[in-house]
């Protein structure tokens, strides 16, 4: 269990850092384009509607992938238990 534990430490780290590193990115293009953002305001809303529409979705994917992985564990730990043992008692 140690290394599912630093796995998603880890991949949470990278997330933030991604995250981070978008932001930066977005910060120095609205700098740079500070006068077509303000000339375009209902497109950047748009657009922004529309990422936020597709991180909402992406969470609803992972959940139900994870929701289904925590399935298929349980079925193989029952399947798991049911088989006889090899050695002979």
């Amino acid at each position: 269990m140690g290394s599912a534990t630093s796995s998603r430490s880890r991949a949470s780290w990278l997330a933030l850092l991604s995250a981070f590193t978008a932001g930066v990115g977005l910060g120095f293009l609205a700098h740079e384009y500070r006068e077509v953002i303000v000339a375009n305001p209902g497109i950047i809303g748009l657009t922004l509607l529309v990422v936020f529409a597709a991180g909402y979705l992406i969470r609803l994917a992972v959940r139900a992938l994870r929701r289904a992985g925590s399935r298929v564990d349980t079925i193989l730990a029952e399947e798991l238990e049911k088989k006889p043992s090899p050695r002979p008692r």
